[in-house]
């Protein structure tokens, strides 16, 4: 998987990047079936007011892209709940999916019975 991680207003360390790509083994693992160079995250990790982090990303595989914004205290905190939120719209979009070829199915099966 290829990464950009990045800041716009503070240096990252080394272990952050590590963090960072650790975090986002959660939606690596659940999108293996894809070829390596259809999936890429862009992360850009910022100080905000209050003494928190900001992690935005956006995770691009086979042809699909999603965002997220996340803020917390720690960086691996905001990592987190970045990581969850993506995690969360893809699982909905494959139960969108789902739910679309059980229609088509359905609607078959009853175009066939009349």
């Amino acid at each position: 998987m290829n990464y950009q991680i990045t800041s716009d207003n503070m240096e990252l360390t080394p272990s952050m990047e590590v963090l960072t790509k650790q975090k986002f083994e959660r939606l690596e693992n659940k999108v293996k079936e894809y070829p390596e160079d259809t999936k890429y995250a862009r992360v850009v990790i910022n100080t905000v007011p209050d003494n928190k982090f900001l992690v935005r990303a956006k995770f691009k595989v086979g042809g699909k892209e999603y965002f997220s914004d996340e803020t917390d205290y720690s960086v691996e905190g905001a990592l987190i709940k970045t990581v969850e939120e993506i995690f969360q719209m893809m699982e909905k979009e494959k139960s969108k999916e789902k739910r679309t070829k059980v229609d088509i199915i359905d609607s078959v099966i009853e175009e066939m019975s009349q």
